[in-house]
Parts: C-alpha cells; sequence; structure tokens
C-alpha cells in the first residue's frame, strides 16, 4: 500500500519543477503565503487552466528580500510537481450494465477510484486486468492511486486479489459477473 512516487523502469516518468513568480502588495502578507507554501498539495497554472499537478515546494522563499523595500516585491517559487496534470472537475462515471466501455481522454494510464455496489463474490474486469472480490456486503471502493481496497473506513484488502485496475488512454472494457448493482468510476484523467 501507498502512493506513486517516482520510481525507475518502465512506465515511469520523473518529477517536473515548474516556477511560479509571485508578488507581494505588502508585507502584511507574508505570513499567510509562507503558511500556504509549506507542505504537499495541488498547483494550478494559468498557462495550464483546467487542471492541476500534484505538488510540494521545492525552495526556501526568501522573505527578508521583499522586506528590505525591494520595489517589486516578487519572489520565485519551485514547485516539484509529480509528472502527471490532472484534468479537474470531471464527473464520475456510473455504470449499471456489465460490458460498458470508458473512454480515457489521456494521454498516459489513469489511475481511478471504483466503487462496486453489491454482495458476495464478484469478478470485475478492467482492461485486461482482472479482480476477484470475496464477501463483499453492499460496497467496496479500489483506490488505485492508494493500492487500497476499503468500505467507508474499513479495510477490506484481503477481500481483494489481483491487481489493481487502471484505464489505459482510448477505450477500456469495464464488466463483471456476480451480483451487482452499479459501478461508479472516479476517473482521475491525467495527462503527460
Amino acid at each position: 500500500p501507498g502512493s506513486l512516487t517516482t520510481l525507475e523502469g518502465d512506465d515511469v516518468y520523473d518529477d517536473l519543477v515548474l516556477t511560479a513568480t509571485c508578488w507581494l502588495d505588502g508585507p502584511m502578507q507574508i505570513p499567510a503565503i509562507a503558511g500556504w507554501l509549506k507542505g504537499s498539495g495541488t498547483a494550478t497554472f494559468a498557462n495550464r487552466p483546467g487542471g492541476y499537478y500534484k505538488a510540494r515546494v521545492a525552495n526556501q522563499i526568501s522573505f527578508e528580500k521583499i522586506l528590505r523595500g525591494h520595489p517589486h516585491r516578487s519572489f520565485a517559487v519551485n514547485f516539484r510537481c509529480k509528472p502527471f496534470w490532472y484534468q479537474a472537475d470531471v464527473a464520475d462515471v456510473t455504470l449499471t450494465t456489465s460490458t460498458t466501455f470508458v473512454n480515457n481522454p489521456g494521454n498516459v494510464y489513469a489511475e481511478p477510484i471504483i466503487t462496486m455496489y453489491g454482495s458476495g463474490d464478484i469478478t470485475l474486469m478492467v482492461g485486461t486486468t482482472i479482480v476477484q472480490l470475496e464477501g463483499i456486503e453492499d460496497s467496496i471502493t479500489l483506490d488505485t492511486p492508494l493500492m487500497e481496497a476499503y468500505k467507508g473506513t474499513t479495510s477490506l484488502n484481503g477481500s481483494m486479489s489481483g491487481e489493481f485496475p487502471l484505464l489505459q488512454p482510448g477505450a477500456n472494457a469495464v464488466s463483471w459477473s456476480g451480483n451487482v448493482t452499479k459501478v461508479i468510476v472516479k476517473p482521475n484523467w491525467r495527462f503527460l
């Protein structure tokens, strides 16, 4: 279990470092900006609207220069970004019929979060990936980005066997057998 990090091997991409130039109206904004620029989260850029990168601040911000009276009060922030740009505001895909196609508009595989509603033993097939689910009660969520299976806050990793599904670019057949009423796919479309 875990999340995607920079690795080496096939289908692995290097992180990106993207720089944003920021301007301050006055030094009173510094505490709020310093707090906002801590940790990791998402970064959106005006030159690529409609989506975001998963990022963290990669440089130390030198606010001392700004405080010394530089008239422009600007500074650069380097964001270390995962190599994928994620499309924002994508609607979930609801499937009620087995063997339905889900089209990935991205140019790289997507890591979906799939929630299946049903009970008993279920076999899910996404593209060529087969997932066996055993003893399901009401629902199960397969969270590919986290590589976790769960229902609410309860881990169901022991109820799943097989690989976590990916959605390849283009059409992906999604089918299942067993007692399933619907499948909801949060696709997480992304691009290089």
